[in-house]
């Protein structure tokens, strides 16, 4: 059938509608009925997501992403993080271009930082590039690599073309550029079979959540994949490596849950040199540790934990360092550090910060400058609240077991960041920790808690999927809505945890038995 996106946007509004009273019905239900509800909901929400056809799956890919994350890494060498537009602005032009409308400026990035550039400068720097740091040879690789996916790949036109060379560039870190190389020399003719990498990272943390608590729990973790927003782009199987930072975490979420905490430090020390930001999801367990320290006990896996962190931190960053140079791992801090300046703020970003200056109007739709200054103000307030939550939380989290601790990073992430709406499928470790505490019950969670906040992270979920159909382009209003929702989904978990742990007298153990059923009920 192969259906609109917007179509298929229509019918998981109605999936995770389902998704919502499921969860909320679960306690009530047969175990064999629920089971048997949620593998439904699961295929028809697999096949909604492949929009009912074989095209997605198997054919589409995203030249958005690829130019930036195939030609980058292929080429980094020669581009770096600085000239990937430049040199494909003249590799366009050079092959009877612009192919598309490019408008009058783009993106330029340097030392100082982004800023826009005439055209003119671009392909001034590209003959730069070319002469200087490809050899005949390399250059006719990349121009036909980059003309494959700049015309020969549906989806690409004069209206994506413009905001990609006004993008902010290659954002990779140096260890994703060091473990992407080697697949990058898949021709890329062929480069759709390098999308599937992702449905190998994405199932291995489902087969590990399986593992750590059971089957019934990893159709819940696969079932968030299909359903949530923030896989609409990239497309799953689309691109690659671009899940592979949430599928570690799950995965060393599920080795904590294991007993095995220092290959789940290992394992988040991966995650975090491939997008920085995952390494918030220790802060429930460093909390943990640290109240622990003030009642004068040692949580010893979690000192294993932050063992084997520390070591795959030195050994993943030490191996890509050696394969791409110091310098890189320099300029991508410094890159980073001005990408998540107020002033660059774009209309994707999700975030505490972007809640507060919202207020529920459905105009404009695009974030202003005006707003990007309120943002910008509103700092002190922001970092105020973020601080107040996150006390409140780890201290609720200190007597919860350390895989429950983990999972919670997420918060210090919303409240702290602004990311892009595409990395809030982070939000996985949430749901899969909430769908356990759910399926299973028991001592090792209460299950209203968690049945309560696994219904309110797919209610945000359809009510984004709503919000995308009924007001498209509408990201103001989209982005910020979410956020308050996340905002008060975070008060609602960091209250609800305190007071339970107002009521449980010892710390939870990370090696306490599973449950053996895994059975609701």
């Amino acid at each position: 059938m192969d259906i609109s996106r917007s179509l298929s946007e229509t019918y998981k509004f109605w999936l995770c509608g389902g998704a919502v009273l499921l969860a909320l019905a679960w306690v009530w239900l047969k175990p064999r009925v629920a089971r048997g509800l949620l593998g439904a909901l699961l295929l028809i929400s697999v096949a909604n997501y492949c929009r009912f056809g074989f095209k997605l799956p198997f054919r589409s890919v995203d030249a958005y992403d690829l130019i930036h994350y195939y030609l980058d890494a292929k080429y980094f060498d020669e581009l770096g993080y600085y000239d990937l537009y430049p040199a494909c602005i003249l590799a366009d032009h050079e092959s009877g271009g612009p192919h598309f409308k490019e408008g009058s400026k783009y993106m330029d990035q340097d030392d100082d930082g982004h800023h826009y550039q005439p055209i003119s400068v671009a392909l001034a720097k590209g003959a730069v590039v070319k002469q200087t740091k490809f050899t005949p040879e390399r250059w006719q690789a990349f121009s036909h690599d980059f003309l494959y996916l700049q015309r020969d790949i549906e989806g690409m036109n004069s209206e994506l073309w413009r905001q990609l060379i006004q993008d902010h560039g290659f954002n990779g870190t140096t260890v994703w550029v060091a473990q992407a190389l080697p697949f990058t020399h898949v021709p890329v003719e062929y480069i759709k079979t390098l999308g599937y990498l992702d449905l190998v990272w994405l199932g291995l943390a489902i087969v590990s959540v399986a593992w750590a608590w059971d089957a019934t729990t990893a159709g819940w973790a696969a079932l968030f994949l299909v359903l949530t927003y923030s896989t609409r782009w990239p497309t799953i199987t689309w691109a690659f490596f671009r899940y592979d930072y949430v599928s570690l975490l799950v995965m060393a979420m599920a080795c904590i849950r294991k007993g095995r905490p220092v290959l789940a430090g290992v394992l988040t020390a991966w995650s975090a040199t491939v997008r920085m930001f995952p390494a918030v999801w220790l802060y429930g367990p460093a909390m943990k540790g640290l109240f622990g320290l003030l009642s004068r006990q040692v949580h010893r896996p979690l000192l294993r934990l932050a063992l084997g962190f520390a070591v795959g931190l030195v050994v993943v960053q030490g191996v890509a360092t050696v394969i791409v140079g110091p310098g890189p791992v320099l300029i991508h801090l410094d890159n980073m550090t001005d990408h998540n300046k107020s002033e660059n703020l774009s209309s994707r970003r999700i975030g505490l910060a972007l809640a507060l200056p919202f207020q529920g109007e459905l105009l404009p739709k695009l974030i202003t400058r005006e707003m990007k200054e309120v943002v910008e103000q509103q700092k002190p307030v922001r970092y105020g609240l973020a601080g107040v939550v996150m006390l409140v939380m780890g201290w609720g989290l200190r007597k919860r077991p350390d895989e429950e601790g983990f999972a919670f990073g997420f918060i210090p992430f919303f409240l702290l960041t602004t990311a892009s709406y595409y990395y809030y499928v982070a939000r996985w470790t949430l749901w899969v920790i909430h769908a356990a505490g759910m399926v299973q019950g028991g001592p090792r969670g209460p299950r209203a808690r968690h049945t309560v906040g696994l219904a309110l992270l797919a209610s945000m979920e359809l009510w984004t999927n709503y919000t995308e159909v009924t007001h498209p382009d509408h990201r103001v209003y989209l982005v910020g809505g979410l956020a308050w929702m996340l905002f008060g989904y975070a008060v609602v978990m960091a209250v609800w945890l305190a007071v339970e742990s107002r009521r449980t007298s010892e710390p939870a153990s990370a090696a306490a038995p599973v449950a053996a059923s895994g059975e609701p009920g």
